[in-house]
């Protein structure tokens, strides 16, 4: 096998940008915990702290620290197995033990089935692989990485990877195919309803027990509904709810014995797996559904019209984003799974490094065609990623004739790679599609364009076909090694968005994609230019110098200068100017000097731009200067010929790309449209049309949104069947002032009650599960926090919940919540972006940043932190009863959550003292009369209240309250409602 040394030399040109250094990442220990120390891990210098630490993640397992030649086996120049020379383990030290590990292993093994003439080659293939992937040209799975060569350097038993499980199969033309689509739907939504119902009934048997255990009266009347009305309420409600009346029964029997049902606890059920299913669309089928043709299934399984076949299939991946469509047979990536990053090979004046990328896949291809074992379907596959981080940065329009040429020359040099690789091997190869005409293609693939011209069509092996060969495809990073590339775009995907953040956990800002910055740099955009693009994409992180709504114009309205700096820090952690100026941040006495009343300061506090005379269009172009657009497309500084490149891309767009790069594969090359909330079905059967037209071997399509999200703000959830609230009476009162005289001590831990109350608020934050527990007080303030992240790694997620720890203990010992808003909020690190499944918090800039805006928003009421205002958000349902029902506001917060509610505490809970004492019976006779109980606190909210035993036990038959008294010849009247009927004899 000819070996070059292209690699090895790219590397020594790139020597400061890929010297190795030190990084200190925080150590995980047990899957649960984290380690009390750091540990350091050596890496690139250009990688960035999120790769380091992914590393140091996937880099978990201790190896042996010495090692010795293994004897006994063949010895190819300096490649040698190693064994453990003693016990003593280590965390591997960073990617130069991987890299020399899994490039060592791989080449001594191709050296030991004579792919190599003397030893010195082999040990130039070894250089090679390593080199590729310190410059991140080649990017191994995380299996790979982690135990990939463990045998070889360690004399470790590597651990075999978890077979990944095969979607299921739906074939279009099946009798079973109708069938097996509604089994896909019912799948997804029996997950959610097991859920729902399971907690719906774990609630309302527990609110049986516990309207059991709380009452204070006889035993029997105790296990009664008709004589307690928390009981009868709690089984109405189990009834109302569709509980079986057998369950009802049995948790009344289970609390008059003085026990539970334990099988509450884990009634509900663990998340049904979700396996992917693939719906193959035969051409025949696309063919009917173009002539609205009839559709006939296989077995004389009937026949439906195709296009009603089409829009079901559409209905089904518009609710559930499943199943996965495929119009072209293609084969299922098996083995290791190799990443080419394929931006990686642009040259600093725009050039695609041809060379470069032909050495990197017939090395790897015949890596893994030489180590595969005998009888695998598959030695693995090569999967091209980046693709439209590297058309940007070659100045290429994603969504045009010359991007989509550029890609599929670029897939069918990666196809000739490979072929040359099985010739040289002797492992089956993929074929070759359409000839590209080489003269259209774009400036800076001219040594693309002599590689393929140069490349000999016939496939001529040089061994007998006995091994299997690579897989070719186009598709995403697994998400266990996304985060190494530090990548601009993932798959065949575009380039989403023209900015990064950059910037540590504590603060940073926005700049442009590298792959942008190429691409402008590729159009010979000059400098300056280029730094007005910037400005306009990612803001300039200040006011000043804004149009109209600018620092200089705030100040002339008269805000001091702390103001102002208070202003700017809170623009250049990223807020929004609507957001950043409100009252927190001027103050309430400097509002009053701007002359602003005190209603305006209450109404419109938590944006106080319209109310100091800015308009709508001042604050969206002062939030333009300072946070930018985060696109080029409209930049006025560039040309309109360069905004072109950058211009979003539709999803018919990506699907034209993806065939253009499958006619030059052997693989499939996966895409994954993503719609917005408003899309209907008929725009996923259009998309289904496009892709039965093209051909596409995997087509992806889910909606990222909800519409219900757009309706959230005009819904407002107080209203409904109540009464309007009477307008509470002022009475003039004198009060007795009083000197209080403050005592300085050591501040001292407030201690939470054992028994707790608070809320969980699951919510998603760029794509990245977040639960948030609160712990309350009793007067409902907050007491403690518990973040936990769903399949994150085990540092990420301990480092969070010890963060969480430390925040709890600084409020118990008195921190103002405040104080931790304020320093956390609009921090910037990833992940980041849109947020699902709060109905407050839509974005967010991290998850510090989503998290203290929950809390500020539940507990302190800012809403200024919020894109969506909390009064108009859905508090768990509870409503406003009418007068009579109130109670004061403090005896319902002792026991119900205020974070939960929103602040909304509920006005028709009346809550009975715990212990109430039993009045005398005014009977001096000894005649034993049992005396009647007497609340502990007799304010209530109408006049004319009677003791509780004047109640005759019955419904109101108008709001259902057990407030009824009257009866015995006199007229019935409900206290609760105020209802009044016949008297019964």
């Amino acid at each position: 096998m000819e070996v070059f040394d292209r690699f090895a030399q790219q590397l020594a040109r790139q020597g400061e940008r890929l010297a190795p250094e030190e990084r200190t990442v925080t150590a995980a220990g047990d899957d649960a915990e984290l380690a009390a120390s750091s540990r350091t891990v050596i890496v690139p210098a250009d990688w960035s702290a999120n790769a380091a630490q992914s590393l140091a993640d996937l880099l978990d397992t201790p190896r042996p620290l010495r090692t010795r030649p293994r004897p006994g086996v063949k010895v190819i120049g300096s490649l040698t197995p190693h064994i453990a020379d003693d016990e003593t383990r280590i965390a591997e030290s960073g990617l130069e033990s991987v890299t020399t590990r899994l490039a060592g292993s791989l080449a001594w093994s191709a050296a030991r089935q004579g792919a190599f003439e003397t030893p010195d080659m082999a040990e130039i293939f070894a250089r090679e692989l390593a080199a590729s992937l310190t410059g991140r040209h080649v990017m191994p799975d995380a299996n790979l990485i982690a135990e990939g060569g463990v045998d070889w350097a360690y004399g470790d038993t590597p651990e075999s990877p978890e077979a990944p499980e095969l979607p299921l199969q739906i074939r279009a033309a099946a009798r079973t195919a109708p069938g097996q689509l509604r089994r896909v739907a019912e799948t997804a939504l029996r997950s959610s309803i097991l859920e729902v119902g399971a907690r719906v009934t774990r609630e309302r048997l527990e609110a049986i027990g516990e309207a059991c255990r709380r009452c204070s009266g006889e035993p029997d009347d105790c296990f009664d509904p008709r004589s307690n009305a928390a009981l009868a309420r709690a089984m109405r409600r189990a009834l109302k709810d569709g509980i079986p009346e057998e369950a009802v029964e049995r948790a009344l029997s289970l609390a008059r014995q003085g026990t539970g049902d334990d099988a509450l606890g884990a009634l509900i059920p663990d998340p049904l797996p979700q396996r992917k299913a693939r719906l193959y669309v035969p051409p025949a089928l696309c063919e009917a559904i173009a002539k609205d043709e009839a559709w006939s299934f296989d077995q004389d399984g009937g026949s439906v019209r195709a296009r009603d076949f089409r829009t079901g299939i559409a209905r089904t991946v518009w609710s559930f984003g499943t199943p996965s469509l495929a119009f072209h047979e293609s084969p299922d990536a098996a083995g290791p799974t190799l990443f080419v990053n394929l931006p990686a090979y642009i040259g600093v004046d725009g050039s695609f490094d041809a060379d470069l990328l032909f050495d990197a896949i017939r090395y790897w291809a015949a890596a893994l065609a030489l180590s595969a074992p005998k009888g695998a379907a598959s030695a693995g596959t090569i999967s091209l990623t980046g693709l439209g981080a590297a058309l940007t940065a070659c100045g290429l329009a994603y969504d045009s004739d010359e991007g989509r040429t550029a890609a599929a020359a670029i897939a069918r040099l990666a196809t000739l790679a490979l072929r040359d690789a099985a010739a040289g091997t002797g492992a089956s190869a993929p074929g070759l599609g359409p000839d590209i005409p080489l003269d259209t293609l774009p400036a800076g693939f001219e040594a693309v364009a002599a590689r393929l011209e140069d490349a000999a069509t016939p496939f001529l092996p040089k061994a007998a076909l006995a091994r299997p060969g690579v897989v070719l495809a186009c598709g995403p990073v697994d998400s266990a090694v996304a985060g190494l590339m530090d990548a601009d775009s993932d798959g065949a995907a575009p380039v989403l968005g023209a900015t990064t953040t950059t910037g540590d956990v504590f603060g940073g800002g926005r700049t442009l994609r590298r792959c942008v910055r190429q691409g402008l740099e590729a159009l010979d955009q000059p400098a300056a230019r280029i730094e007005q693009a910037e400005d306009h994409a990612a803001g300039r992180g200040t006011l000043a110098g804004a149009p109209a709504l600018s620092l200089e114009a705030l100040a002339e309205r008269g805000l001091p200068e702390d103001v102002l700096e208070r202003l700017e820090d809170s623009i250049a952690e990223g807020a929004s100017i609507r957001h950043a100026l409100n009252r927190w941040t001027l103050g309430d006495r400097v509002c009053r000097e701007l002359g602003l009343s005190s209603d305006v300061i209450e109404a419109e506090g938590a944006s106080l731009c319209r109310a100091l005379g800015f308009s709508e269009a001042d604050i969206a172009a002062a939030d333009r200067h300072a946070q930018g657009t985060g696109e080029l497309h409209d930049s006025p500084a560039l040309p309109a010929g360069v905004r072109s490149v950058f211009a979003p891309v539709s999803p018919h767009g990506i699907m034209r790309m993806a065939h253009a790069v499958e006619q030059q594969i052997g693989g499939a090359c996966a895409i994954a449209l993503e719609l917005e909330g408003d899309a209907t079905i008929d725009d996923v059967s259009a998309l289904i049309d496009t892709g039965a037209e093209l051909g596409l071997r995997q087509l992806d399509i889910r909606r990222t949104a909800s519409g219900l999200f757009d309706l959230l703000p005009a819904i407002d959830f107080d209203k409904g069947d109540y009464a309007a609230d009477a307008a509470p009476q002022i009475q003039e009162r004198i009060v007795e002032r009083t000197v209080e005289r403050v005592v300085e001590k050591p501040a001292a831990r407030r201690k939470l009650p054992d028994r707790r109350k608070g809320y969980i608020q699951k919510a998603t934050v760029g794509g990245h599960k977040v639960y948030l527990h609160t712990g309350e007080f009793d007067d409902g303030e907050l007491g403690e926090i518990f973040i936990d992240m769903h399949k994150e790694g085990a540092a990420f997620r301990s480092l969070m919940n010890n963060f969480a720890i430390a925040i709890s203990i600084g409020l118990q010992y008195g921190v103002p919540l405040e104080e931790y808003v304020d320093a956390f909020v609009y921090t910037r690190f990833e992940p980041a972006g849109p947020v699902e499944g709060n109905d407050s918090i839509q974005q967010a800039t991290s998850i510090l940043d989503y998290l203290f805006r929950e809390l500020g928003v539940s507990y302190l009421g800012r809403e200024d932190l919020a894109e969506v205002s909390p009064d108009r958000a859905d508090p768990g349902g509870l409503g406003k009863g009418v007068q009579q029902e109130k109670l004061a506001r403090e005896d319902a917060a002792k026991f119900i959550s205020r974070g939960f509610s929103r602040g909304q505490v509920p006005d028709n809970i009346l809550m009975f003292a715990n212990a109430p004492r039993k009045a005398a019976s005014g009977r001096g006779d000894g005649s034993g009369e049992a005396g009647h109980y007497e609340l502990e606190d007799h304010t209530v909210t109408r006049a004319g209240s009677r003791d509780i035993t004047a109640y005759s036990g019955d419904p109101c038959p108008e709001c259902g309250h057990f407030t009824v008294a009257g009866g015995d010849g006199e007229p019935r009247n409900c206290d609760a409602c105020g209802w009044t009927g016949p008297a019964i004899d």
